[in-house]
C-alpha cells in the first residue's frame, strides 16, 4: 500500500502540468488545414508584427531621401568666352613668344596684378584666356571675361582695383574704353567693350620692357572689338 501511494503522489505533478498545457491551448484555433494558410499581412505565425513592419517601413528609399543622396552639381561655373576675342599665335608671332598654359603664369598673392584681380572677381558669365612666354622668361597673358547682367565698363570702374601708375592708351574706337597701368615690371591694358572685359598683361624684368610690349599688343586686342 505504501508503494502504491507513492506512485499516485509522484504522478500528480505530471497530471497538473498536462492540464495547464491543455488549458492554455483551449482558446486557440485547432484546425490544421487553416494553420498552414498564409498569415495576414504584417503578421508572422505567432500573430505578432513582422520584423519589417516593426522597423517602421520598407527598405526602399523615400522620395524625399533621393535628392540628398545625389551629388550636387557645381553652380555658377562660367562658360568659355568667344575665342574670336582672344589673341592668337599669329597675332603675337612678332613678339617671339611660345604658348604656355595660363596656369603657368603665377601671380604673387601678396601683390596681385590687375589681371589676377579681374580673374578673381565674381560675376563673369564667360571666361577665356591664353598665355605665352618670351625667350627672356617674361610672360604675356590675355584674359577675356563677359558679364551677363551689367556693362563691363561698370565692373571695371566700380569693382576692379588695378594698382600702379596709369599710362595712356590711344586708338580705341567709339564705344570701347581702354585703360592701362604699370606697376614695377608688370603692365596691363584693360579694354571694356559692351559686356566684355579684355585684359592683356605683360610681366617682365623691368617696367620699360613691359610697357613697350603692352604698347604693341594693345592695338591688336582693341582690334578684336572693331
Amino acid at each position: 500500500m505504501r508503494r502504491a501511494r507513492m506512485s499516485a503522489v509522484a504522478g500528480l505533478p505530471v497530471a497538473i502540468t498536462l492540464l495547464a498545457v491543455v488549458a492554455g491551448c483551449a482558446d486557440r484555433e485547432n484546425d490544421l488545414d487553416t494553420y498552414y494558410d498564409d498569415p495576414p499581412a504584417g503578421e508572422d505565425r505567432s500573430g505578432g508584427q513582422s520584423e519589417q513592419g516593426s522597423s517602421g517601413g520598407s527598405g526602399a528609399p523615400r522620395s524625399g531621401d533621393t535628392s540628398s543622396s545625389q551629388a550636387e552639381e557645381p553652380q555658377g561655373t562660367p562658360a568659355s568666352a568667344d575665342s574670336a576675342l582672344l589673341l592668337t599665335d599669329d597675332d603675337v608671332r612678332e613678339e617671339g613668344v611660345t604658348p604656355i598654359a595660363p596656369s603657368a603664369v603665377e601671380a604673387d598673392p601678396a601683390a596681385p596684378t590687375c589681371l589676377a584681380t579681374i580673374a578673381r572677381h565674381p560675376g563673369a558669365a564667360e571666361v577665356g584666356e591664353r598665355a605665352w612666354e618670351y625667350p627672356t622668361g617674361s610672360t604675356l597673358h590675355h584674359l577675356v571675361t563677359r558679364y551677363a547682367e551689367r556693362p563691363a565698363a561698370d565692373v571695371l570702374a566700380e569693382q576692379v582695383a588695378c594698382g600702379g601708375e596709369e599710362i595712356p592708351v590711344s586708338g580705341a574706337p567709339d564705344g570701347v574704353d581702354t585703360h592701362a597701368w604699370c606697376q614695377v615690371g608688370t603692365c596691363t591694358v584693360v579694354i571694356a567693350a559692351e559686356d566684355v572685359l579684355s585684359t592683356v598683361e605683360v610681366r617682365a624684368a623691368d617696367r620699360v620692357s613691359a610697357q613697350e610690349a603692352v604698347g604693341r599688343l594693345a592695338p591688336l586686342a582693341v582690334g578684336k572689338h572693331a
